[in-house]
């Protein structure tokens, strides 16, 4: 409620109002706090309950008792707040948790960090309350939601949503990746065009482009879940059971593209939809963090999709593919022109995964090579480019006469320069 309280104050100011200050009307309502570790609103908050104690402070919303001016004050606007974070859609009231439930919440977060012990664990530190509703939406049943500007750090969710561990890991996976990226936003700007609408097929409205790229944020994190599930052993499904059918999402809702052609129904469809407008968009759309962030993401698909996003290797989405006066269309390689490896560079292999990771010190960024794009940067130790076409083709056993052969070596070299990789000389 303070960091609300606070942000809005951020905004008065910005907007040159300096009146009044609501973060300082809270502070001064807030009863003397006893030395017990808990907030005036976890406080009031009753009984007592902490889904993951070892984890961070996070609460769960039960029934209110206020015994003070201060604390009803606190508590109806926490109220506000909470009905604020539907946007205008019709809810019903909170639904006051039973010990069952909290138990179900703490079961699915366990799993989420037996899964996922570093992104579970990261996610949950974002979260510091946990609330229970139902409604609906003009999308459907309200399934869940993160607290964003209304109710910064808060995830409400449907009872239902605790029906299985399985079902509860991903829920808090699901809201918690959203309010981590949202307090990362909170420091910059990944968009210089956040209005810019999306169609999306499976909903009736398009969406906001930082709506997208949250979207995309998501179902990154939900193929990494995925492929966790599984691989969960035995042991894993003797304690929380047989996990249920993965890949599928919610319905499309009712009259959209995708309901009517029964696509983009699984998180791998909508991550593939989303990654691919994104590399499609015009220079500009992004900021240089936004770049960094995308570029994050697409190595996670790449690295958990069995058909990832189609893009270049290490490319920039929403720029020019030329950097530093190299052009990245495989025409402009003539085959006389030698490339070799820019350094310095650091790369380590992944033979497992048949990937390379490549970054160089003074920018930061990181670049995953699959075994196709690995070979050519190898082969670019300042042969010119028809060697490197033969090479590659002897190593394959493939022509080096094959027009498709040319195109995906020089293809790959001209990503690789543009990547910052490789230079020609």
């Amino acid at each position: 409620m303070l960091r609300n309280a606070f942000e809005d104050d951020i905004a008065r100011i910005e907007n040159g109002n300096f009146e009044r200050s609501g973060m300082a009307g809270y502070l001064a309502s807030v009863p003397t706090a006893p030395d017990d570790a808990m907030g005036p609103c976890e406080r009031m908050s009753t009984p007592s309950r902490r889904p993951w104690p070892d984890l961070g402070p996070a609460w769960v919303w039960g029934a209110s008792s206020s015994d003070s001016l201060g604390e009803r004050l606190l508590g109806q606007r926490m109220l506000d707040l909470y009905r604020g974070s539907f946007d205008g859609e019709r809810t019903e009231e909170r639904i006051i948790p039973t010990a069952r439930m909290c138990a179900a919440l703490t079961r699915g977060a366990d799993l989420l960090v037996l899964l996922l012990p570093s992104g579970g664990t990261s996610v949950l530190r974002h979260i510091s309350m946990v609330g229970f509703t139902r409604g609906n939406t003009p999308e459907g049943p309200l399934q869940s939601l993160s607290g964003g500007d209304p109710l910064p750090s808060a995830v409400l969710m449907a009872p239902e949503r605790l029906a299985n561990p399985w079902l509860a890991a991903e829920t808090l996976l699901h809201e918690g990746a959203h309010l981590k990226l949202f307090d990362a936003l909170r420091a910059g700007a990944v968009t210089t065009t956040s209005g810019h609408l999306v169609p999306i097929p499976w909903r009736r409205s398009p969406w906001k482009l930082i709506r997208v790229l949250v979207a995309l944020h998501f179902y990154a994190h939900m193929m990494v879940f995925e492929a966790a599930v599984e691989q969960a052993g035995a042991q894993v499904r003797r304690e929380f059971g047989q996990p249920p059918a993965i890949g599928s999402v919610d319905e499309p809702s009712p009259g959209t593209e995708a309901a009517a052609a029964g696509t983009h129904r699984t998180s791998a469809e909508r991550a593939r939809y989303l990654a691919e407008y994104v590399l499609a968009m015009p220079a500009g759309c992004l900021t240089e963090d936004g770049h960094r962030f995308v570029q994050w993401l697409l190595s996670v698909l790449r690295l958990t999709m069995t058909e990832p996003p189609a893009g270049p290797v290490g490319g920039t989405p929403g720029e020019p593919p030329a950097r530093n006066g190299v052009l990245s269309s495989p025409r402009e390689l003539a085959p006389e022109r030698a490339y070799d490896k820019v350094q310095p560079v650091e790369a380590f292999a992944l033979p497992d995964l048949g990937q390379l990771v490549a970054v160089s010190p003074g920018t930061s960024r990181f670049h995953w090579l699959n075994a196709h794009s690995w070979m050519i940067y190898a082969l670019c130790d300042g042969r010119p480019v028809g060697e490197v076409e033969s090479a590659y083709a002897r190593s394959l056993g493939l022509s080096a006469q094959s027009s498709r052969t040319r195109e995906a070596v020089r293809r790959g070299i001209a990503e690789l320069a543009a990547a910052g990789l490789v230079a020609g000389s």
